[in-house]
């Protein structure tokens, strides 16, 4: 009885695992948060019997906090080049090698990568267009550049409400930046046009089973959340004075920087942009919609950060998306864009000059 018993829980096993960690972004939270795969009880390093206030400023997230290694170290154990987890760090070695990884994928201080092409781990340098600057050294403390989860919620959603992709509702430092970034927790594969996020399929990273709805048609939250470090990038035609788009010329409108929502393109936006030109590319750069329709786009979509970008970056400098519309979808854009005229083309005419 005891080996039949031994052999049913055997088989049901990897069914409760699966159970448990299907859903998109809730890794790291729940029944899912396992503390050991960060934690250790007993710190290895030389200096642990001293109090954490006594240590380095480098060494307080390693012992004060029980961390297996300091936090990026931590992380990249299961997200670079890991068959644990999907790979956040250079080329996709990790668990899903063939995805084209929506967010694209970070650099490293002396490791990987160029800085200016993304995020760059360990980087103490300001964040571009901080408003007020911002530092990941301000908020890590001395000499700590920036980690994962000045961004992430490392225990997984904050006060019982999920995120996308486990991200803080409170990154950053500009107030107008604050807010969660939902998606159809849950319910896998049926949208829900009042979330933000639309994942088709559970647990892959690929961009071509994720895409981003617009509940409100004059404001974008991955856009928001861009902001808390990123404030002077992000705002909405009309009511950000350094996004501009008040003002007319004949039938153009005028812009300071590039809105990052509120600009429908199947809005009459006349020779700035084009719905019908967006419709026309087979590969197609992210936009959001307000009524799911992305496959023709609807009159809905417009753009936002993610939409040029890669939240993580690329082989481009600023993570910027290459996109000519043809040929095989790449993280820097696809294997037929090569410059910036591409990204700009897929909505706009004079891109192709």
């Amino acid at each position: 009885m005891q080996v039949r018993l031994l052999g049913f829980i055997a088989i049901l096993m990897p069914l409760f695992e699966s159970a448990t960690v299907r859903q998109e972004g809730d890794y790291h939270d729940g029944e899912t948060l396992r503390c050991s795969e960060c934690h250790v009880m007993h710190p290895r390093r030389s200096g642990a019997a001293q109090p954490a206030e006594e240590l380095d400023p480098g060494q307080r997230g390693f012992v004060g906090e029980l961390l297996r290694e300091e936090v990026n170290d931590t992380c990249l154990a299961c997200h670079d080049g890991s068959g644990r987890a999907v790979d956040v760090l250079g080329i996709n070695q990790g668990r899903y090698p063939g995805d084209v990884r929506q967010a694209g994928h970070l650099n490293r201080l002396g490791r990987s990568g160029l800085p200016g092409t993304g995020h760059t781990l360990d980087s103490t340098e300001p964040a571009p267009g901080s408003d007020p600057p911002w530092s990941a050294e301000e908020e890590n403390g001395g000499g700590r550049g920036l980690n994962c989860i000045n961004c992430h919620a490392h225990h997984g959603s904050q006060a019982g409400l999920p995120t996308y992709r486990n991200l803080r509702p409170d990154a950053g430092v500009n107030a107008a930046g604050k807010g969660r970034v939902t998606y159809n927790h849950g319910s896998p594969g049926r949208n829900d046009v009042t979330r933000d996020v639309f994942v088709r399929q559970s647990l892959r990273y690929d961009e071509t089973v994720v895409d981003f709805n617009e509940p409100d048609p004059q404001d974008s939250a991955m856009g928001r959340f861009c902001a808390g470090c990123h404030a002077q990038f992000y705002g909405i035609a009309g009511r950000s004075a350094h996004i501009g788009g008040a003002g007319e010329v004949g039938f153009q409108t005028r812009f300071l920087r590039h809105p990052g929502a509120g600009v429908d393109l199947g809005a009459g936006a006349g020779a700035w942009s084009s719905l019908s030109r967006l419709a026309s590319r087979s590969n197609r750069v992210k936009v959001m919609s307000g009524s799911g329709e992305w496959n023709p786009p609807s009159a809905s979509v417009t753009p936002t950060c993610i939409t040029c970008h890669k939240a993580h970056g690329n082989d481009n400098a600023f993570g910027l998306i290459y996109r000519s519309g043809t040929g095989t979808l790449t993280e820097n854009g696809d294997s037929g864009g090569g410059r910036l005229e591409h990204l700009c083309s897929q909505c706009h005419a004079a891109g192709d000059a």
